[in-house]
């Protein structure tokens, strides 16, 4: 497996990780301002309608509210929505920091909820994608040590080196020889896949006889020894 593989998986989790801790920490956050804060009513007096780089739309409510000293406030909503959540008129609660009255959230699910579940979201499909791949990266070398120590050797004849287009590493597609021989474990003819490969070998394998080592408890699972053409290091293990 291409060692390029390990370095996406390892990005991926790790961004995906610092990802879920900012929503874990925004929760956190949400979960302390609505239990500190002070709850009285708002009404929505305006929907700011924006824009963003896309060319997309949303409307932001504009709330006032009256804190604790009776002074007149106005919220202007970081969250917005299209169709708006909203309606001019709509009374809301509004939760405000007792010492910062600037400070305020609408108590709905948009302005309360919305940041700290959307980074935990897509954090985790990047921790999840992430960890996959590092964990089937790994799982791949464990295999091939064991293959290498324990399977039984046969030889199979070259058939094609092809382009996998099933795989996409970087925008590339890596090539992957396949062979047939006779399974030891099996006995019968079966048909051998590599690793994937970074260089197109049908001129030097054209006629070769290529090792193949078989796992003696599963005859699917094998690997064909390509390190005398390839530099296993970049691109098995």
């Amino acid at each position: 497996m291409p060692r390029m593989v390990f370095w996406i998986g390892l990005i991926f989790g790790l961004v995906g990780l610092a990802i879920m801790i900012g929503g874990g920490f925004a929760l956190d956050y949400s979960r302390s301002f609505s239990k500190d804060g002070v709850q009285t009513p708002g009404i929505v007096v305006d929907l700011d309608y924006s824009r963003d780089s896309d060319g997309d739309g949303s409307y932001r409510p504009v709330v006032e509210f009256r804190d604790s000293e009776g002074r007149t406030r106005t919220y202007h909503s970081s969250t917005g929505s299209n169709p708006p959540s909203y309606d001019v008129g709509e009374r809301v609660t509004i939760i405000y920091q007792r010492d910062n009255p600037t400070r305020a959230i609408i108590d709905g699910f948009f302005d309360r909820w919305f940041l700290p579940v959307f980074l935990l979201c897509f954090g985790g499909i990047f921790a999840i994608v992430g960890w996959g791949l590092f964990y089937a990266y790994f799982r791949r070398r464990w295999t091939v040590a064991k293959l290498r120590t324990r399977g039984i050797p046969t030889a199979a004849k070259f058939v094609e080196c092809y382009r996998d287009t099933a795989t996409t590493v970087n925008g590339r597609n890596p090539w992957k020889v396949a062979a047939q021989g006779i399974n030891p474990v099996s006995g019968k003819i079966d048909a051998f896949t590599s690793d994937p490969i970074w260089v197109d070998l049908s001129e030097a394998l054209k006629d070769k006889s290529l090792p193949v080592m078989v796992d003696p408890g599963d005859p699917a699972k094998h690997w064909i020894d390509l390190s005398t053409y390839v530099d296993e290091s970049e691109d098995f293990a």
